[in-house]
């Protein structure tokens, strides 16, 4: 039997990871060790680019329309939500079909999960204050829970290991980077003074959006539903040059947690016969379309993620894995390759063909949207083929029938930006047409509600000129609570 580590860094981007090859201001040295001695998923993309619905879907293999876990929290209301807004207790866990083969499960930090680590052991959460903060980069329960998570994971490796594990360490940072928006929202604090800007990383080539309308309705008023992107609407190219850095900041802070993680694992003789995997429930915007965090939209910052894979039977020398997967894949790739029976019903597809260059099969991998915490509800899918990605929300649109208004088309072989929306373009109907049916034979196969979903947004939230810069007043989420 096998070892197993899944190192989950909430928000890590691809972009911030140096293995990827995506700036050349990434400082992630021990995860770009680990990719030495792995694997690295090139086109891994997140179920849902929010942390609650991500995470339950990955821990059981199964889309959120099925979990029922739609948003972060139980503020939304609705038939398409369970009413306790948990996983289904008979909905196998990945936690529980290792426990029940045998394997001590376990878990640190960050859980998120509205039971989808149902079978694991879950230590006890908890903060420690780092003892030296730069200035510039205030920290919060971010930055403190996985203080403490380390500390407890660092008790249990010293303790020794058993004879055969999975274990879960749950990593908040840098996640870190949106309390870091809170007190930087007009970057009139110290970190401006803090930081010299010759040091600041590059704006990205996809910063700025050229045609906000030729965009769908939730994506054109992303700083009308989502807190962050209200607070970062008016960021000028240098604000947008300190977010990128601060970023850099918490992902190196996750990163050196990842080599204290695989340092525990050699001292107790156990790294080379474990698996570890690390990767992200989503990404963030990284500046990219004038977007913070994560909220509606399907861009690749957000959607794909990062997913690095080494172990026993893992060829080394950082591989890289073109092949379109999807985190769902996490749950029966993990049973396949510790010889663990897959439940039935899971929506993935095993993974670990892909670690002995075998070939999957894939058309195309789906991800979906409906709300973050209820205040907006505009539901969308995104489906990602060898070369284009599509999205289709129903705000805008005329639904199943007509969904002119809500499509988003990109070429990401000419395109890796997403700058141009294709979906108008007479030339490429044709393709417009095949992801179209892509996705209404995705729906019927999965028995997706998303054509049944409802739409709910106060007219006031769709009502300012084209463009963040233009955003003015509370967002929908202040002003419920104003």
């Amino acid at each position: 039997m096998q070892n197993v580590v899944v190192i989950v860094s909430d928000h890590l981007s691809t972009r911030a990871v140096g293995a990827y090859g995506e700036s050349d201001w990434a400082d992630t040295p021990n995860i770009d060790l680990l990719a030495e001695r792995g694997a690295v998923f090139e086109n891994m993309y997140t179920s849902y680019p929010l942390c609650g619905p991500s995470r339950a879907a990955f821990w059981t293999g199964r889309f959120p329309h099925d979990t029922g876990v739609l948003c972060n929290g139980l503020k939304v209301q609705g038939p398409d939500i369970l009413p306790n807004g948990l996983v289904p207790e008979d909905m196998p866990t990945i936690g529980e079909s290792f426990k029940n083969a045998g394997y001590h499960t376990i878990h640190f930090g960050k859980c998120h999960d509205s039971g989808g680590l149902r079978g694991f052991e879950i230590v006890a959460d908890g903060t420690r204050e780092s003892e030296d903060v730069p200035v510039g980069y205030p920290e919060n329960n971010d930055t403190w829970k996985d203080n403490w998570a380390m500390d407890r994971f660092a008790e249990w490796a010293e303790g020794g290991f058993p004879d055969s594990f999975c274990a879960v360490v749950d990593l908040q940072n840098p996640h870190n980077i949106c309390g870091w928006i809170g007190e930087h929202s007009s970057l009139d604090g110290p970190v401006s003074h803090a930081i010299s800007p010759k040091n600041l990383p590059e704006l990205p080539k996809n910063n700025r959006v050229t045609d906000w309308a030729s965009l769908p309705l939730p994506i054109r008023y992303i700083c009308c539903s989502h807190n962050r992107a209200g607070q970062t609407s008016h960021y000028t190219d240098e604000d947008w040059r300190y977010y990128i850095d601060a970023f850099r900041h918490y992902a190196k802070m996750a990163d050196e947690h990842v080599g204290t993680i695989l340092r525990l694992l050699a001292e107790g003789g156990v790294l080379d016969d474990t698996l570890v995997i690390l990767m992200a429930d989503h990404g963030d915007a990284m500046g990219s379309h004038q977007m913070a965090t994560k909220q509606v939209s399907f861009y690749e910052e957000t959607a794909r993620v990062p997913f690095i894979v080494a172990g026993p039977g893992v060829p080394t020398g950082g591989q890289r894995v073109a092949t379109l997967t999807s985190l769902l894949d996490l749950f029966p790739g993990l049973c396949e390759y510790a010889g663990i029976e897959v439940p039935d019903g899971l929506s993935g597809v095993s993974f670990a063909p892909l670690l002995k260059n075998e070939e999957v099969q894939r058309e195309f991998v789906a991800a979906e949207w409906y709300s973050e915490w209820g205040y907006t509800i505009s539901p969308g899918r995104m489906i990602r083929s060898a070369c284009f990605k599509y999205t289709c929300y129903l705000e805008g649109s005329g639904g199943a029938d007509d969904p002119t208004g809500g499509e988003e088309l990109y070429d990401l072989e000419t395109d890796r930006g997403e700058m141009v929306n294709l979906a108008a373009d007479p030339a490429y109907r044709a393709v417009l047409l095949e992801h179209r049916d892509m996705l209404r034979r995705h729906i019927r196969e999965q028995e997706d509600p998303f054509y049944r979903q409802k739409v709910v947004v106060d007219k006031r939230w769709r009502s300012h000129a084209l463009g963040y810069q233009h955003h003015s007043g509370p967002t929908a989420p202040m002003a419920a609570h104003s």
